[in-house]
């Protein structure tokens, strides 16, 4: 029986206290921590990271430092917190290179730069076998890529948008598809877009391509592009993931060309509007941060990119929130990798302009 004072019943105004401390606490949750793992075996960045089915990391590709490529792959095992040498590519890669899992659990490497004088991309693509721990050569692309933007389709085709250089007599960035099922690779429709930063693959299995210039939707089952929202305010070198009820955040990045600003504004796109809306600021600017933006299995996103100081965003309470922990002396270029257990692995990056890649690793623990 409930104890009335005042005309008020004082179980049910227990009940809204303890609802409410409820609520404090679940916006309020742990932001997680970072500590060291590795080293990696060789310092990089704009590499390409993967998660295997066995459950260890293919990291391959990269630029040690300007002009030095890195051809060496190696892996990382969650277990022993260790890297180790595998296979070695049979072509160069260097930075901007994809690396895609496909369903047969092999891994599609494909084009970047082979590092010489001039920008120099290269079109070869690779199959790497983790049972065997072995690349071997696969059909190459339509065009050459270098920072290309790479996802696996429902069909189990692998979509590749962008990387190629364009010029104001080619304003249009072309995209083909790979079919794992014969090896070679297909041309498939054209964006409205000049350039293609970021992709993420839609719930319903549409493909969202945005870039400075604006946003594209990719239909594999029609094969073509639609033009879709403009963000609110571009930006170039940002990062972007899906969020538990379908929308897409877009994190970070740069305003004003080249040599611009790096900014802590984000962007949240909604597939069943077409249109950007502002989200919330983050706590650092952030930029180079496309490989290294993850969803997590709580819903949450990890923002490990662009800053020495990672932060996560939740959906529930519209905000970021520091991560503890180590700071990052690699945070450009970098990838993260979400893990079996929930965990992600940041590796490789580099900290100032002109600098050098580090080989350095960290963990994040949820």
């Amino acid at each position: 029986m409930n104890l009335r004072i005042g005309g008020v019943t004082i179980g049910t105004f227990l009940l809204c206290i303890c609802c409410t401390e409820q609520g404090v606490r679940a916006s309020n949750r742990s932001s997680g921590s970072i500590v060291a793992t590795g080293p990696m075996i060789a310092a990089r960045f704009d590499h390409a990271a993967v998660l295997l089915q066995t459950g260890r990391v293919l990291v391959v590709g990269g630029i040690e430092r300007n002009g030095v490529m890195e051809p060496s792959a190696e892996l990382f095992d969650p277990v022993t917190g260790r890297f180790s040498l595998t296979g070695k590519p049979s072509e160069q890669h260097g930075w901007g290179v994809t690396a895609t899992r496909l369903r047969n659990g092999k891994v599609l490497v494909a084009g970047g730069s082979t590092g010489c004088e001039s920008p120099c991309y290269t079109a070869l693509a690779e199959l790497y076998d983790p049972a065997s721990g072995t690349f071997t050569p696969t059909g190459k692309m339509t065009v050459p890529r270098a920072e290309a933007r790479a996802a696996l389709l429902r069909t189990g085709d692998v979509l590749l948008i962008g990387g190629t250089p364009i010029t104001e007599h080619n304003p249009v960035l072309t995209a083909e598809l790979y079919h794992p099922s014969t090896g070679t690779f297909e041309s498939t429709g054209a964006t409205h877009l000049s350039d293609a930063t970021q992709i993420v693959l839609l719930s319903d299995g549409r493909v969202l391509v945005a870039g400075s210039s604006g946003s594209d939707l990719y239909d594999p089952s029609a094969k073509h592009f639609t033009a879709t929202g403009t963000m609110t305010a571009l930006r170039s070198k940002f990062g972007g993931a899906l969020l538990p009820d379908g929308r897409v955040l877009f994190a970070g990045g740069q305003a004003g060309g080249p040599f611009g600003t790096r900014v802590t504004s984000t962007q949240i796109y909604d597939p069943r509007t077409g249109r950007f809306s502002p989200g919330p600021e983050l706590n650092e600017n952030r930029f180079k941060l496309s490989k290294a933006v993850v969803s997590l299995k709580d819903g949450r996103v990890l923002i490990a990119g662009g800053a020495e100081q990672p932060e996560v965003y939740d959906p529930a309470s519209r905000a970021f929130i520091p991560v503890g922990g180590s700071l990052l002396d690699g945070f450009c270029f970098s990838t993260a990798t979400l893990l079996n257990d929930g965990r992600v692995l940041l590796a490789g990056g580099y900290a100032k302009p002109g600098g050098s890649g580090v080989n350095h690793a960290w963990l994040y623990q949820p």
